[in-house]
Protein backbone atom coordinates (compact mmCIF):
# COMPACT_ATOMS: atom_id res chain seq x y z
CA UNK A 1 0.00 0.00 0.00
CA UNK A 2 1.30 3.43 -0.96
CA UNK A 3 1.06 5.97 1.85
CA UNK A 4 0.21 9.63 1.30
CA UNK A 5 2.95 10.77 3.69
CA UNK A 6 5.58 9.07 1.55
CA UNK A 7 4.17 10.58 -1.64
CA UNK A 8 4.13 14.08 -0.17
CA UNK A 9 7.68 13.60 1.15
CA UNK A 10 8.87 12.56 -2.29
CA UNK A 11 7.06 15.48 -3.95
CA UNK A 12 8.67 18.03 -1.65
CA UNK A 13 12.12 16.50 -2.14
CA UNK A 14 11.74 16.54 -5.93
CA UNK A 15 10.57 20.15 -5.96
CA UNK A 16 13.20 21.62 -3.64
CA UNK A 17 15.26 23.22 -6.46
CA UNK A 18 12.21 24.93 -7.98
CA UNK A 19 10.98 25.93 -4.53
CA UNK A 20 14.28 27.68 -3.83
CA UNK A 21 14.18 29.49 -7.17
CA UNK A 22 10.68 30.79 -6.42
CA UNK A 23 11.41 31.90 -2.87
CA UNK A 24 14.68 33.63 -3.82
CA UNK A 25 13.48 35.08 -7.09
CA UNK A 26 15.34 38.09 -8.42
CA UNK A 27 12.09 40.03 -8.67
CA UNK A 28 11.63 39.83 -4.91
CA UNK A 29 15.26 40.75 -4.34
CA UNK A 30 14.89 43.84 -6.54
CA UNK A 31 11.60 44.86 -4.98
CA UNK A 32 13.04 44.36 -1.51
CA UNK A 33 15.54 47.12 -2.27
CA UNK A 34 13.06 49.41 -4.03
CA UNK A 35 14.48 48.83 -7.52
CA UNK A 36 11.25 47.91 -9.32
CA UNK A 37 9.66 50.97 -11.02
CA UNK A 38 6.08 51.81 -10.10
CA UNK A 39 4.89 51.23 -13.66
CA UNK A 40 6.42 47.76 -13.58
CA UNK A 41 4.67 46.98 -10.30
CA UNK A 42 1.35 47.34 -12.11
CA UNK A 43 2.04 44.06 -13.88
CA UNK A 44 1.34 42.20 -10.64
CA UNK A 45 -2.31 43.24 -10.08
CA UNK A 46 -2.79 43.37 -13.84
CA UNK A 47 -1.98 39.68 -14.13
CA UNK A 48 -3.58 38.68 -10.84
CA UNK A 49 -6.92 40.16 -11.88
CA UNK A 50 -7.13 38.00 -15.00
CA UNK A 51 -5.80 34.97 -13.15
CA UNK A 52 -8.41 35.51 -10.44
CA UNK A 53 -11.22 35.53 -12.97
CA UNK A 54 -9.98 32.21 -14.34
CA UNK A 55 -9.19 30.66 -10.95
CA UNK A 56 -12.63 31.59 -9.62
CA UNK A 57 -14.29 29.48 -12.31
CA UNK A 58 -11.76 26.69 -11.82
CA UNK A 59 -12.42 26.60 -8.08
CA UNK A 60 -16.17 26.51 -8.66
CA UNK A 61 -15.74 23.56 -11.01
CA UNK A 62 -13.67 21.71 -8.42
CA UNK A 63 -16.49 22.15 -5.89
CA UNK A 64 -18.89 20.74 -8.46
CA UNK A 65 -16.63 17.73 -9.01
CA UNK A 66 -15.45 16.98 -5.48
CA UNK A 67 -17.64 18.98 -3.11
CA UNK A 68 -19.73 15.96 -2.09
CA UNK A 69 -16.72 13.97 -0.87
CA UNK A 70 -15.91 13.91 2.87
CA UNK A 71 -13.16 16.46 2.32
CA UNK A 72 -15.23 18.68 0.04
CA UNK A 73 -14.76 21.59 2.41
CA UNK A 74 -11.17 21.89 1.21
CA UNK A 75 -12.36 22.82 -2.26
CA UNK A 76 -15.17 25.03 -0.99
CA UNK A 77 -12.67 26.95 1.16
CA UNK A 78 -10.57 27.54 -1.95
CA UNK A 79 -13.63 28.82 -3.80
CA UNK A 80 -14.52 31.21 -0.98
CA UNK A 81 -10.96 32.53 -0.96
CA UNK A 82 -11.23 33.22 -4.68
CA UNK A 83 -14.55 35.02 -4.19
CA UNK A 84 -12.90 37.27 -1.60
CA UNK A 85 -9.74 37.93 -3.63
CA UNK A 86 -11.19 40.48 -6.03
CA UNK A 87 -11.49 43.24 -3.45
CA UNK A 88 -7.86 42.87 -2.41
CA UNK A 89 -6.54 42.88 -5.96
CA UNK A 90 -8.54 46.00 -6.79
CA UNK A 91 -7.26 47.76 -3.63
CA UNK A 92 -3.67 46.91 -4.49
CA UNK A 93 -4.15 48.17 -8.04
CA UNK A 94 -5.80 51.36 -6.84
CA UNK A 95 -2.72 52.20 -4.79
CA UNK A 96 -0.75 51.93 -8.05
CA UNK A 97 -3.09 54.28 -9.88
CA UNK A 98 -5.14 51.57 -11.65
CA UNK A 99 -8.92 51.38 -11.68
CA UNK A 100 -10.83 48.13 -12.10
CA UNK A 101 -11.47 49.20 -15.68
CA UNK A 102 -7.70 49.43 -16.14
CA UNK A 103 -7.39 45.90 -14.78
CA UNK A 104 -10.02 44.64 -17.17
CA UNK A 105 -8.16 46.21 -20.11
CA UNK A 106 -4.74 44.99 -18.95
CA UNK A 107 -3.19 42.48 -21.37
CA UNK A 108 -1.44 39.66 -19.47
CA UNK A 109 1.52 37.87 -20.99
CA UNK A 110 1.36 34.19 -21.83
CA UNK A 111 4.09 33.48 -19.28
CA UNK A 112 2.27 35.41 -16.58
CA UNK A 113 -1.06 33.69 -17.23
CA UNK A 114 0.24 30.13 -17.68
CA UNK A 115 -0.37 29.12 -14.05
CA UNK A 116 -4.07 29.96 -14.30
CA UNK A 117 -4.36 28.11 -17.60
CA UNK A 118 -2.86 24.96 -16.10
CA UNK A 119 -5.03 25.24 -12.99
CA UNK A 120 -8.06 25.42 -15.27
CA UNK A 121 -6.88 22.22 -16.97
CA UNK A 122 -6.42 20.53 -13.59
CA UNK A 123 -9.89 21.60 -12.50
CA UNK A 124 -11.33 19.82 -15.54
CA UNK A 125 -9.16 16.73 -15.79
CA UNK A 126 -7.05 16.36 -12.64
CA UNK A 127 -7.84 14.12 -9.70
CA UNK A 128 -8.60 15.58 -6.29
CA UNK A 129 -5.16 14.43 -5.12
CA UNK A 130 -3.35 16.14 -7.99
CA UNK A 131 -5.14 19.41 -7.29
CA UNK A 132 -4.76 19.24 -3.51
CA UNK A 133 -1.08 18.33 -3.59
CA UNK A 134 -0.37 20.99 -6.21
CA UNK A 135 -2.19 23.65 -4.20
CA UNK A 136 -0.49 22.60 -0.98
CA UNK A 137 3.06 22.95 -2.27
CA UNK A 138 2.21 26.00 -4.34
CA UNK A 139 0.47 27.99 -1.62
CA UNK A 140 3.45 27.56 0.70
CA UNK A 141 5.76 29.20 -1.86
CA UNK A 142 3.15 31.72 -3.00
CA UNK A 143 2.42 32.72 0.58
CA UNK A 144 6.11 33.25 1.30
CA UNK A 145 6.50 35.44 -1.77
CA UNK A 146 3.35 37.42 -0.97
CA UNK A 147 4.79 38.17 2.45
CA UNK A 148 8.07 39.35 0.92
CA UNK A 149 6.24 41.44 -1.67
CA UNK A 150 4.03 43.03 0.97
CA UNK A 151 7.02 43.93 3.14
CA UNK A 152 8.87 45.45 0.19
CA UNK A 153 5.86 47.55 -0.81
CA UNK A 154 5.48 48.90 2.71
CA UNK A 155 9.21 49.52 3.23
CA UNK A 156 10.03 51.19 -0.10
CA UNK A 157 6.81 52.31 -1.80
CA UNK A 158 4.70 53.75 1.02
CA UNK A 159 1.99 51.09 0.98
CA UNK A 160 -0.21 50.59 4.04
CA UNK A 161 -1.57 47.35 5.50
CA UNK A 162 -4.90 48.22 3.92
CA UNK A 163 -3.21 48.39 0.51
CA UNK A 164 -1.48 45.03 0.94
CA UNK A 165 -4.40 43.06 2.39
CA UNK A 166 -4.51 40.74 -0.64
CA UNK A 167 -0.88 39.76 -0.10
CA UNK A 168 -1.00 39.58 3.69
CA UNK A 169 -3.88 37.11 3.65
CA UNK A 170 -1.81 34.60 1.70
CA UNK A 171 1.26 35.19 3.86
CA UNK A 172 -0.45 33.77 6.96
CA UNK A 173 -2.27 30.75 5.53
CA UNK A 174 -2.56 27.80 7.92
CA UNK A 175 -0.99 24.46 7.04
CA UNK A 176 -3.05 22.30 4.68
CA UNK A 177 -1.07 19.16 5.47
CA UNK A 178 -3.71 17.25 7.42
CA UNK A 179 -6.53 17.50 4.91
CA UNK A 180 -4.22 17.12 1.91
CA UNK A 181 -2.94 13.81 3.28
CA UNK A 182 -6.54 12.60 3.54
CA UNK A 183 -7.28 13.63 -0.05
CA UNK A 184 -4.08 12.11 -1.43
CA UNK A 185 -4.60 8.84 0.44
CA UNK A 186 -8.18 8.59 -0.79
CA UNK A 187 -7.11 8.95 -4.41
CA UNK A 188 -4.16 6.59 -3.99
CA UNK A 189 -6.67 4.03 -2.77
CA UNK A 190 -8.79 4.79 -5.84
CA UNK A 191 -5.84 3.91 -8.08
CA UNK A 192 -4.26 7.29 -8.82
CA UNK A 193 -0.54 6.76 -9.42
CA UNK A 194 1.99 8.70 -7.34
CA UNK A 195 3.72 9.84 -10.54
CA UNK A 196 0.53 11.67 -11.57
CA UNK A 197 0.46 13.55 -8.28
CA UNK A 198 4.14 14.45 -8.57
CA UNK A 199 3.67 15.58 -12.17
CA UNK A 200 0.84 17.95 -11.24
CA UNK A 201 2.84 19.47 -8.41
CA UNK A 202 5.94 19.78 -10.59
CA UNK A 203 4.06 21.56 -13.35
CA UNK A 204 2.14 23.89 -11.07
CA UNK A 205 5.39 24.99 -9.41
CA UNK A 206 7.07 25.44 -12.79
CA UNK A 207 4.22 27.72 -13.84
CA UNK A 208 4.50 29.57 -10.53
CA UNK A 209 8.16 30.29 -11.27
CA UNK A 210 7.14 31.35 -14.77
CA UNK A 211 4.80 33.93 -13.24
CA UNK A 212 7.63 35.51 -11.24
CA UNK A 213 9.84 35.41 -14.32
CA UNK A 214 7.12 37.40 -16.09
CA UNK A 215 7.11 39.96 -13.29
CA UNK A 216 10.90 40.28 -13.61
CA UNK A 217 10.57 40.73 -17.37
CA UNK A 218 8.01 43.50 -16.83
CA UNK A 219 10.54 45.22 -14.56
CA UNK A 220 13.30 44.69 -17.17
CA UNK A 221 15.46 42.79 -14.68
CA UNK A 222 18.38 41.05 -16.36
Amino acid sequence: MTHAKNVMRDVRAALQPTEAQIRRHKYLVALGSGRVPIEALRAFPGHQYHMWRSDLRSAAHLVERFGDRPYGGFFNDDLQAEVAAREGIVALARRLGMSEEDLQRYEPTAEGFAYAAYFAWLSMFGSAAEVACGLSVNLAAWGHNCGQLSQGLRDHYGFSEEDTGFLDGFAVLPSLEEVVLVIVQDDLDRGIAPRQILRAARLIQAYEKMFWDAMAAAADLA
